[in-house]
């Protein structure tokens, strides 16, 4: 099989969707000798030696291709006079099959040898192909939380998160409640949704050197002690339920919390919680540190006291994975995958529940003996996760394309 992979110009500031993109490819990758699999990886040219680096790892069948067309303007624009003209032919019952081949992008998409093409996110850059398409559909937030949203972004979403579901031969999602949102809202026939589970086995961060090591311990030495979360300040992602906890422990404990918050800082909800800070009493204990390198957040797992995670939704979620798989103690809220994950009870909690979510800090502060098994729980549900093969269930979803 000839796979084209879409990794466009992904960068940490996609957010999740960047590391769940490499980590996928690095999983393809590692078997395509196994699988006669050959993968083209459609990238910018900012991309190519990382994706050179991860082929030359494993050996792999496969290589980058650039996307040229990414700087064409007049590509660009030619190929949207095109979109334009087919959708008029549509509309006045006029056959718009030809218009095609005066499409740059058509054309290019036509010259790659390629038998499918993969995008790892829900919005692919251009549907018009010679070949099938299938999409990875992380999540219908929008739907469950539409005050997240402005009106003009649940009408994007609607329009072209359903045109990617429409036009795609196959549709990936990583659980089962994912696949069941999109049965619900959408509509969509069971067999075109595929659940391929996350590519557990790649969740790793980069240890530091031992020069960074030294820098991060200056850098922080100022806490003796501290809780991480790292999330981006979408406003789904809660920050202010554990903000609200931390002001609880204070108030009615008389404990002084620090809580590191890693990730961008989202021009749409920032603002908020920094608004919310400044009437709070415990502005002092709160610390947005914006994006850190990975080797960074490596050392901020490893020698935090806890993470703790209060989302209100998550398709997948790999701070939990990233600290699970560090033996690093943490907690989570009890929503969506999140306990299907760390499948522990004991170790969830109500993200709206903030006496709930405060009792649950202290105690895995204070209680060595539950510490203790919240990292022993980890480390069995990580090597649980790491037997799934990831790779050969996305494998067989483009098997049953190729061959239906």
């Amino acid at each position: 099989m000839k796979i084209g992979y879409w990794l466009g110009d992904l960068s940490i500031h996609n957010g999740g969707i960047a590391p769940y993109s490499w980590r996928l490819l690095e999983i393809l990758l590692s078997q395509s000798k196994f699988q006669e699999l050959n993968i083209l990886v459609l990238c910018s040219a900012e991309l190519e030696k990382n994706c050179l680096d991860l082929i030359n790892k494993y050996q792999a069948k496969a290589k980058p291709y650039l996307i040229p067309y990414k700087s064409s303007f007049i590509g660009i624009a030619i190929s949207q006079l095109a979109n334009l003209l087919s959708q008029l032919l549509v509309k006045l019952n006029i056959s718009n099959q030809g218009v095609k081949y005066i499409d740059p992008l058509f054309l290019w998409f036509a010259s790659l040898d390629i038998d499918l093409l993969h995008v790892p996110y829900q919005v692919p850059p251009y549907y018009n192909l010679p070949y099938p398409l299938t999409v990875t559909m992380h999540d219908v937030q929008e739907l469950h939380y539409p005050e997240f949203f402005t009106p003009q972004e649940r009408v994007w979403r609607a329009e072209h998160y359903w045109k990617s579901l429409e036009k795609s031969s196959a549709i990936i999602v990583s659980f089962n409640h994912v696949k069941q949102d999109l049965i619900k809202y959408f509509r969509l026939d069971d067999n075109k949704i595929h659940i391929s589970p996350l590519p557990y086995q790649k969740m790793y961060l980069q240890p530091p050197t031992s020069e960074e090591q030294l820098i991060y311990q200056n850098k922080y030495a100022k806490w003796d002690s501290f809780l991480l979360y790292p999330a981006q300040t979408w406003q789904h992602k809660n920050h202010l339920s554990l903000i609200k906890a931390v002001e609880y422990i204070k108030e009615n404990f008389g404990r002084l919390i620090h809580i590191l918050c890693t990730g961008k800082k989202n021009s749409r909800f920032f603002p908020v919680i920094e608004n919310y800070l400044e009437k709070s009493d415990v502005a002092d204990q709160i610390h947005f540190l914006d994006i850190v390198p990975e080797t960074e957040l490596y050392w901020l797992y490893k020698n935090c006291s806890l993470v703790v995670i209060p989302t209100l939704y998550e398709a997948g979620c790999l701070p939990l994975l990233e600290a699970m798989s560090l033996e690093t103690p943490v907690i989570c809220s009890s929503v969506t995958s999140i306990p299907e994950i760390i499948d522990d009870s004991r170790f969830i909690f109500n993200p709206l529940d903030i006496n709930q979510i405060a009792n649950l800090i202290l105690q895995m502060l204070d209680n060595s003996e539950l510490r203790t098994d919240n990292i022993v729980n980890s480390g069995k549900r990580i090597s649980e996760l790491h037997q799934i093969d990831s790779a050969a269930e996305l494998i067989k979803v483009y098997q049953k394309v190729l061959s239906p």
